[in-house]
């Protein structure tokens, strides 16, 4: 098996997850296809922090590994897309991203003010040894704000402006050049960032493209097949 591809789900999803619409014509090209269930599916709530999301992550990559793949590509869809990007920023040992429909900007929900409140409320939470207790904390997705029982040190993690899970210094600390398809979906009332946001700040590669897809945040993954498979089969691995 030449390669194989990690399936990394968005946010507040549930299976069958909208990602798992590439596994079935990912495997008949040829590809060893795993699909884990991450901390920000809807019936998990952020149960695990994002660094121990990443472990899991850099776990399924080494069961490639081991299972014979040489190349091993992340593919994300909206918040798993930002996990794929800081897997391979913060842990290293893959050969190319997938990000469908790109999602959860933690520096981009601060500076609107939507998680203002909440961070506070749960720094104050940790800081006074309080930060195991799920809490009421605001989570946003696609523009809707929910309040979640989260715990305030894993809420920190996945919603702290400078944290782990930030796409500008995710971006900055890649050390490699590595191929990237960008997906961003174009539908009426989408506010996807452009391609200077995120993109740019990334190490160059002559394999990388950034195109907008006719579809909604949900169906990115399903409109987006031919052209992910596409692109894999033209890497010149």
């Amino acid at each position: 098996m030449s390669c194989g591809v990690v399936l990394l789900h968005g946010k507040w999803d549930a299976p069958p997850f909208a990602i798992a619409a590439l596994a079935d014509p990912l495997a008949e090209a040829g590809y060893l296809v795993r699909q884990p269930m991450l901390p920000w599916a809807l019936r998990r709530r952020y149960d695990a922090p994002f660094d121990a999301a990443l472990d899991q992550i850099a776990g399924e990559v080494l069961a490639l590994r081991e299972a014979g793949c040489r190349r091993i590509v992340l593919c994300g869809h909206s918040l798993g897309a930002g996990a794929a990007l800081a897997t391979a920023a913060r842990r290293g040992h893959v050969d190319g991203l997938v990000l469908l429909a790109p999602g959860h900007f933690p520096e981009r929900l601060a500076a609107d003010g939507h998680t203002t409140a909440s961070l506070a409320n749960a720094a104050h939470a940790v800081a006074n040894g309080r930060g195991q207790a799920r809490v009421p904390l605001v989570d946003v997705h696609q523009g809707q704000p929910r309040r979640l029982r989260i715990r305030p040190d894993h809420y920190l993690g996945y919603f702290a402006p400078d944290g782990p899970a930030a796409w500008p210094g995710n971006c900055q600390r890649l050390s490699t050049a590595l191929p990237m398809l960008w997906l961003v979906e174009d539908a009426p009332g989408t506010a996807a960032p452009g391609i200077d946001y995120a993109f740019r700040q990334v190490p160059p590669h002559p394999a990388s493209q950034w195109r907008r897809v006719t579809a909604t945040h949900h169906d990115t993954p399903a409109s987006s097949t031919a052209i992910v498979i596409d692109w894999l089969t033209q890497l010149d691995w």
